[in-house]
């Protein structure tokens, strides 16, 4: 079983306002986001305290939301809370940001296929601008991601692996993070990725 883990506890402190629960194209920003995860089997979205404006940006879609009281602590922590709260019967994890919109699921469907051929403890995603998101850990990752520590990403268990990282090729830039208010109104009307 593969599981998403959506990253959404962090502080917009750059966009002045909840960023994730920000309207793109009509529809909140971490809604299009948790529906590019729609090809694994599970998905757990951490999320900070009191956080019912993005519980209810996700009425209705079949999440589990992981609450992160350390969120204080940076990005490592809400890796860490999300993968203690996987169950024993996950394989794999994968993970994505909660303000990254124009994430596709067919990208993240790529890389989930792309762990099911074996060989591999983990995939990313290689955009023509580098490494991003999504990016998979196979279970023999997850307790170096509970040792990671500070407000950075799994980037350092991922060179840990060196050669037993795979690479999926995506003919497009990274997705963009929406960070500010201005980031949000260029991607108004762009078209939603497959």
């Amino acid at each position: 079983m593969i599981a998403g883990l959506l990253l959404a506890a962090g502080r917009s402190s750059r966009f002045g306002a909840d960023k994730l629960c920000a309207k793109l194209n009509g529809k909140a920003v971490i809604r299009w986001s948790a529906q590019a995860l729609s090809p694994v089997d599970e998905v757990y979205v951490i999320i900070p305290p009191g956080a019912d404006a993005i519980t209810q940006a996700l009425s209705r879609l079949d999440v589990r939301f992981v609450v992160n009281l350390g969120r204080h602590e940076g990005m490592a922590s809400s890796i860490r809370a999300g993968v203690a709260a996987l169950s024993d019967d996950v394989d794999a994890v994968v993970i994505a940001l909660a303000d990254q919109p124009l994430l596709s699921a067919d990208v993240m469907r790529a890389v989930c296929d792309r762990w099911r051929e074996g060989d591999v403890a983990a995939v990313t995603a290689e955009y023509r601008d580098g490494r991003g998101h999504p990016v998979l850990f196979g279970r023999e990752c997850f307790p170096a991601l509970l040792e990671l520590r500070g407000d950075v990403g799994a980037r350092s268990v991922l060179d840990a692996l060196g050669g037993r990282v795979a690479r999926v090729l995506v003919d497009d830039a990274m997705p963009v993070d929406v960070d500010t208010p201005e980031a949000l109104q260029a991607l108004q009307g762009v078209p939603r990725p497959s």
